[in-house]
């Protein structure tokens, strides 16, 4: 039995296109070819074509055609997108999202990397866990595990990379969530300055760089956070009333808002340097207005109200260069080494010592809840007979300025 050619294949025109119809013993296929006379040309010479195949009894034109195999997403791919749209939807901080990215590139990357992501499970990640905690598991130090306080950042990282990899519809649930870990409980190292350490620090800073010292006097005395201290510029102060306007922080070679990205004004007058009272408002004593005197005698004063007060003009002193003249002054001082932010703890632990109301000490140290000054309990009076209301920082004002014979003519500039 013949079957004609237009039983077989029908070249026709449909919604502006040219398709090719087969129908060969009940087989029947459609092809969209083109469109205009090359798509109909074309459509013809393929009809020619495959009846040729089906007279030599061809037919694996009418087979379908096997899925196309879209090679499956990897890890890495994901972690380079989500490396981009994360901040640029997001408001994060440039330091936090520069942890984002070196914690993947050093381990994140190395380790998932060119792994599939739908094959990443909550065992696959305990074994990373397990890698990271283990002998080798840091990059900077050779032979050691890295941190329980890296990996707790890091862990967070991953977390959200394979969130991402649920809404794109990657896989059906986040691993990260399955996972049971916990690591050794975050421990606030607060070991502040006696005020007999804390004299002999300014007494000493002052002799080998009275700059250094009237920044480590207003420090102590505001309890501010080293990138703030480093961040203030001459157009925040307000000399008058002995008081900061902070709203930046220096860190990582680049300024940037505060860590509650919040601005608040705070004193710098608090008897805290190194003085035995039981005072703690703002300019209670004498020697607390030591700071303002010591701010207007600075070496280098400039005029611009957008200079740094502590640094080099229109750049702000490095974290290195800090740490190094801190570390000169506490071993001229012979006071044993803690860190410069254990001027911010002294401060805290000094204030509620005094009784200083809760709320306040969480104002002016710029802390997201009083609940994370529980780690200075130990300092608070025990006595409920003695304990002042925790009244909120604004039923507390601040002093007056002092005249020009009393704290020294100074001047915001």
């Amino acid at each position: 039995m013949s079957i004609t050619y237009t039983q077989i294949n029908k070249v026709r025109e449909r919604k502006g296109a040219w398709w090719l119809f087969v129908d060969h013993h009940g087989r029947r296929k459609a092809r969209r070819v083109g469109v205009g006379k090359a798509g109909k040309k074309s459509a013809e010479q393929a009809a020619i074509q495959i009846q040729a195949k089906l007279a030599q009894g061809d037919a694996s034109v009418l087979s379908p055609k096997p899925d196309r195999q879209v090679p499956a997403t990897t890890f890495a791919t994901l972690a380079d997108e989500w490396l981009e749209k994360y901040p640029a939807v997001h408001a994060v901080a440039a330091s936090t999202m520069e942890n984002y990215r070196s914690f993947t590139r050093q381990h994140l990357g190395p380790f998932f990397g060119e792994m599939a992501v739908s094959a990443i499970t909550a065992d696959t990640i305990e074994d990373f866990i397990a890698a990271k905690r283990g002998s080798g598991g840091s990059v900077r130090f050779t032979g050691k595990s890295l941190s329980d306080g890296s990996l707790r950042t890091g862990l967070l990282t991953l977390r959200l990379i394979l969130q991402r990899a649920v809404r794109v519809k990657l896989i059906a649930g986040n691993p990260a969530k399955e996972v049971e870990w916990r690591g050794t409980p975050r421990i606030a190292q607060v070991d502040p300055f006696s005020s007999r350490e804390l004299r002999q620090i300014l007494t000493t800073a002052e002799r080998l760089d009275a700059d250094l010292a009237t920044m480590l006097r207003l420090w102590a005395q505001s309890g501010m956070r080293a990138g703030e201290v480093c961040g203030l510029k001459w157009g925040d102060l307000d000399l008058e009333r002995g008081a900061a306007l902070v709203q930046r922080t220096w860190s990582r070679q680049r300024l940037g808002p505060t860590k509650t990205r919040q601005t608040r004004l705070v004193s710098f007058l608090h008897p805290v340097a190194g003085e035995d009272t039981a005072e703690w408002r703002p300019g209670a004593t004498d020697g607390a207005w030591r700071a303002l005197e010591c701010l207007s005698g600075t070496k280098v004063r400039s005029l611009n109200p957008e200079a740094f007060v502590f640094g080099h003009g229109d750049r702000p002193m490095g974290s290195m260069e800090l740490h190094r003249a801190w570390r000169r002054v506490l071993t001229a001082a012979k006071v044993r080494y803690r860190s410069p932010e254990q001027l911010r703890h002294t401060f805290a632990s000094t204030m509620l010592s005094r009784n200083a109301p809760l709320l306040y000490v969480q104002q002016q140290g710029g802390w997201r809840s009083a609940s994370v000054l529980r780690v200075y309990a130990r300092w608070m009076p025990q006595d409920p007979a003695i304990t002042a209301p925790r009244q909120p920082a604004a039923t507390y004002p601040q002093p007056e300025g002092r005249s020009a014979a009393s704290a020294g003519t100074v001047s915001a500039g």
